[in-house]
């Protein structure tokens, strides 16, 4: 009997704390409703996703990062010429199981913990929650998020690390301490070792601690301790790959594929070049070339090039690239800003370029079934052929169809976010001008470098959905003066006692 009453007051106060937790719950999701009923919606269709295409969708990419998983469990440390390795490195638990539904399903997860790290970053900013909540909408919704998600690819990995890195560094604004900046660094380190181009994301990070830290000591150490925690880890894994490939570089293939984005508009013709350079010069006329082709194709005219004079074909090709450059600069940035221009188009189609859009769209039977490469890596990598629910996949393809966040809507998210940087109405005293800009050049430098040596792919605009939301409702809630910091009382706020007014009484800001 000793026991026993001995145990009743632990079991008392293990029921009291659960009924304070029930209690809490149930106050927040009356509080937070809306927010609550859009992510069990998005969690159901994501359900949905995972049932209709199993064990996970395939692409070209996705067969070189599981063969590079596999290569390092069987002890081969060598790293991708082509890509870069990170994302091998997260499949090798996967590849050991022969489960691929275990990636896919994180990448699930972190699309919908995406939602939730918009909703409580507007929430923690000022916003409101109606307003909050409908910024999760396109990451939670849009097609071309839920059907990313079901791929072997980086893009969703890669840009869950930047936001995150962004919101770390954001938090609490001007007073960023020593262990934000360097977890925003690792973050950002880890998700270039995953899409290389992420480094970028670096410089709109930096220029936001010199708007925000004084004195210059202090923005010296902050800005010190991000960089450093950023760059070891990355040189790191540029000494790596210069071990084996004697190049200080992530992949040995940059002027290849810079050489597929010129070849549709490059012209030889009054172009002094030297003999050897002269096979790369495109022959049909530009509206006929096929990116695609002088990029990938065996008989492209980079692939069929013979090394000489003593010079690599990578050599070659980089100064043949940089002589088409000099020779037509306007055409070239005429290009690169159509397709950014494209990448806020009010409809989805195949791009500047023309770059077929069905791998990323939703469809009634398994995407690449007849490709024999892609099926044998699903078979290698899973234990199983691709299965399919005819029912789940005819509803998401129709749901494809008639739902997505339109272009013109994420580039006026993409203006308002701006407009609160520059301090338009009450935004100039908001203390949000920062954050805006932070998240608005965040978005530039996620979105337009992989145009700059790549052709059009709805991939690369994936950050869109997650940045411009915030970067819009924080531009919203600086004009509109939600999130103002409140100016400094003259004197020491009455105690409710003294007042007698009880505290209870007292007015609470309201955020519905």
């Amino acid at each position: 009997m000793v026991p026993w009453r001995g145990s009743r007051p632990t079991l008392g106060a293990s029921w009291r704390l659960v009924r304070q937790l029930a209690g809490r719950g149930r106050r927040g999701v009356r509080q937070h409703w809306l927010f609550a009923v859009i992510a069990l919606c998005a969690t159901a269709l994501r359900v949905v996703v995972l049932l209709a295409y199993q064990q996970a969708l395939i692409f070209p990419d996705s067969e070189r990062y599981l063969q590079y998983a596999h290569n390092f469990i069987i002890g081969q440390w060598i790293p991708d010429w082509l890509r870069t390795s990170g994302y091998s490195f997260l499949l090798i638990p996967a590849v050991l199981a022969h489960n691929l539904t275990s990636v896919v399903a994180i990448q699930h997860l972190l699309g919908l913990t995406t939602g939730v790290l918009i909703y409580a970053t507007a929430l923690h900013f000022g916003a409101r929650r109606w307003v909050a909540a409908l910024a999760t909408i396109p990451v939670l919704f849009d097609p071309l998020q839920l059907d990313l998600e079901q791929y072997i690819l980086t893009d969703v990995s890669a840009t869950f690390l930047m936001l995150v890195a962004l919101v770390v560094l954001v938090w609490k604004r001007d007073a960023v301490g020593n262990g934000a900046a360097v977890t925003a660094g690792l973050l950002i380190a880890v998700a270039t070792l995953i899409r290389e181009s992420d480094l970028l994301v670096m410089i709109p990070m930096l220029l936001y601690l010199a708007i925000v830290i004084r004195p210059w000591r202090r923005l010296a150490i902050r800005a010190a301790l991000m960089l450093a925690a950023c760059v070891l880890p990355v040189l790191g894994y540029l000494i790596w790959f210069q071990m084996w490939f004697n190049t200080f570089n992530f992949v040995t293939y940059n002027s290849e594929f810079m050489y597929g984005r010129i070849a549709q508009f490059a012209e030889c013709t009054g172009l002094s070049l030297p003999s050897y350079e002269q096979h790369l010069c495109p022959q049909q006329p530009p509206a006929q070339r096929d990116p695609n082709f002088y990029m990938w194709d065996p008989q492209s005219p980079q692939v069929t090039l013979k090394p000489t004079d003593g010079l690599s074909k990578g050599q070659i090709i980089n100064d043949f690239n940089s002589r088409i450059l000099k020779h037509q600069p306007l055409t070239y940035l005429k290009v690169v800003a159509g397709d950014v221009l494209y990448s806020f188009s009010p409809v989805r189609g195949d791009g500047p370029e023309k770059y077929p859009t069905r791998y990323h769209d939703f469809q009634p039977s398994f995407p690449g079934y007849n490709d024999k490469d892609e099926m044998a890596a699903l078979r290698t990598y899973s234990g199983s052929g691709p299965r399919v629910q005819p029912e789940l996949a005819d509803f998401l393809t129709s749901y494809g169809r008639d739902f997505w966040v339109p272009g013109p809507l994420l580039a006026a998210g993409l203006a308002v976010g701006l407009a609160g940087a520059a301090g338009i109405g009450r935004g100039r005293r908001s203390g949000l001008r920062a954050p805006c800009l932070l998240f608005s050049l965040g978005t530039v430098f996620a979105i337009v470098p992989p145009f700059i040596i790549a052709t059009f792919d709805w991939r690369y605009e994936l950050p869109q959905l997650s940045l411009i939301p915030i970067a819009a409702v924080l531009g919203v809630t600086a004009m509109a003066g939600w999130g103002a910091n409140p100016a400094p009382p003259t004197d020491p706020p009455a105690d409710p006692a003294s007042t007698g007014q009880p505290a209870a009484d007292l007015p609470v800001p309201d955020r519905r």
